[in-house]
């Protein structure tokens, strides 16, 4: 009797289960599709997926930026721009200098480009960030002006700055970097540009942390020509700030010479060129 109402029960969930399968559920309520590539897809595809493996993404992904800010996706023409001159001010000169396996081993894998600007809540800007040596994220996109040396500088500090954090997160610069100007502090938002330059740097923000004050020289020295980087070197009031300073930079200098055989001068000097370049239109949107 127990073997008979057994079987009568598996023959019962079987019938039950093949009527399931056979059931038409309709559409699925998520989108599968895809988004369809657009001729800027396209074109990034060919720029930078296919020869250095790097996403750009100036499409809206909630799921890529902080929710705690308002932000904006870029146009399409100032994302093109913007791409354009990353290849040809960054990517090239880096290239060229640094070379393939500097640039693809260390380069993001991911570039964010974001249309406005993202403000804290101290009400200071942020001009980019680096994830986890993942990605870049770049604010400001829409601010995009090919012909504005300036605008362009700021993007490039913030580029410059950025890779010089994923550089050293994959081989850590020496820790007597930090004991040159041990004097980093938590409100660097509310220290004066002159108080920054009589302590040993180039900004408050390079008081943060020691590692924003590595990338601070990067990003400042690989964005200005050699004439204004000499200058900035000169902008503590005593010689005695300006001995640290400049003993921090020969540091950066000497860290980049061993680690990736880059000479960071004449990187310098290739990025300086090619921003002239661009902003004077020997180098031209596609």
């Amino acid at each position: 009797m127990k073997k008979y109402i057994f079987s009568l029960l598996l023959f019962v969930l079987l019938a039950f289960a093949t009527a399931c399968s056979d059931d038409d559920l309709g559409p699925s309520i998520f989108d599968t599709s895809g988004d369809e590539l657009t001729e800027l897809d396209l074109w990034l595809q060919e720029k930078f997926v296919d020869p250095y493996n790097i996403e750009v993404i100036y499409k809206w992904k909630d799921v890529e930026t902080s929710m705690g800010y308002n932000l904006t996706p870029p146009k399409e023409e100032n994302a093109k721009g913007l791409a354009n001159v990353l290849l040809n001010i960054w990517c090239e000169p880096y290239m060229e200098v640094g070379g393939a396996t500097f640039f693809k081993s260390v380069s993001p894998k991911q570039l964010l480009f974001i249309g406005s600007s993202r403000y804290t809540s101290s009400g200071t800007v942020t001009k980019g960030t680096a994830e986890g040596g993942r990605k870049i994220v770049i604010f400001e996109v829409d601010q995009y002006d090919r012909t504005n040396a300036t605008r362009l500088k700021r993007y490039m500090k913030t580029v410059h700055h950025e890779f010089a954090h994923i550089a050293a997160q994959t081989i850590e610069y020496p820790k007597e970097f930090e004991t040159i100007t041990p004097n980093y502090v938590e409100e660097w938002d509310k220290i004066k540009d002159q108080d920054a330059y009589d302590q040993g740097f180039l900004s408050g923000y390079a008081m943060s942390e020691p590692g924003e004050d590595f990338a601070e020289i990067v990003g400042f020295m690989l964005s200005n020509s050699a004439e204004d980087w000499e200058a900035m070197l000169d902008l503590p009031s005593s010689q005695e700030a300006k001995d640290k300073l400049k003993q921090k930079v020969e540091m950066v200098v000497v860290y980049y010479r061993d680690n990736w055989n880059v000479d960071l001068y004449a990187l310098q000097a290739r990025c300086e060129q090619a921003l002239n370049d661009v902003v004077n239109g020997v180098i031209v949107n596609p």
